[in-house]
């Protein structure tokens, strides 16, 4: 690999990273982001690990929410960005009980045997330890979608199963229309860019003041969500 190519390579990632711990109005997934790191930093903080497991972790993007003392081991099917520890086709290719928690974001439905993939993170789990999921609920091109009852039903047998709802309907609505934006700003001339730019922020400021709106007084109300997150306890420790 060339220089300047490693160069470019390291850039992905950190744009990767920033966009993900912190997104910006002019990203055109911004509150979706925003409500992601948000619960899933929560999440998180609630549940001290030691031996930590990214299961299909991309490009680490939420490694930093987790302690300084982590034992972190990144886990994928292939080293896209250079970024995984371990490097297989097999799922979960380690020991029975290696970790206290196991971590999977917006990638659990690349698993083509849910049951047999839920039944895996058990076995690597220590007695007592977490899995930690998010879903998307409202994404395009997303094969495989969980509604809160097929999660329960795929972890039942667990501890403490916890499925919350990260973002409501509007923040699926401006997710939605934040990528037609994106796919027609891939289509136009670069000098046209700027304009896309604007056009996020004032969606997304707009979209803010809505989800203000609809947690205040709309929360109990019906709504679809953006995401769900998972967090469970394997059976057998505290």
């Amino acid at each position: 690999m060339t220089e300047h190519a490693v160069r470019d390579y390291r850039g992905q990632v950190a744009s990767i990273r920033r966009s993900r711990l912190h997104p910006q109005r002019s990203d055109y997934l911004y509150l979706h982001l925003r409500r992601l790191r948000d619960d899933l930093g929560a999440a998180l903080a609630e549940l001290p690990a030691t031996d930590v497991l990214d299961v299909y972790c991309g490009a680490r993007p939420y490694e930093p929410l987790l302690g300084s003392g982590t034992r972190y081991v990144g886990f994928d099917i292939d080293d896209a960005f250079g970024c995984a520890d371990v490097v297989s086709d097999q799922f979960l290719p380690f020991p029975d009980a290696s970790f206290d928690l196991c971590l999977c974001t917006q990638a659990f439905y690349f698993v083509p045997d849910p049951v047999r993939g839920v039944s895996e993170l058990s076995r690597v789990l220590r007695p007592g330890g977490h899995a930690v999921l998010t879903l998307p609920v409202v994404y395009p091109g997303t094969e495989r979608l969980y509604s809160e009852l097929q999660l329960r039903e795929l972890f039942d047998g667990w501890d403490d199963v916890v499925v919350v709802d990260n973002g409501g309907t509007v923040v699926s609505i401006a997710t939605l229309a934040g990528y037609l934006l994106h796919r027609f700003e891939r289509r136009a001339p670069r000098p046209a860019r700027p304009v896309f730019d604007a056009l996020y922020v004032a969606l997304n400021l707009a979209a803010e003041a809505a989800d203000r709106l609809e947690r205040r007084y709309l929360w109990a109300d019906a709504r679809l969500p953006a995401n769900l997150l998972v967090r469970a306890r394997r059976a057998g420790g505290r």
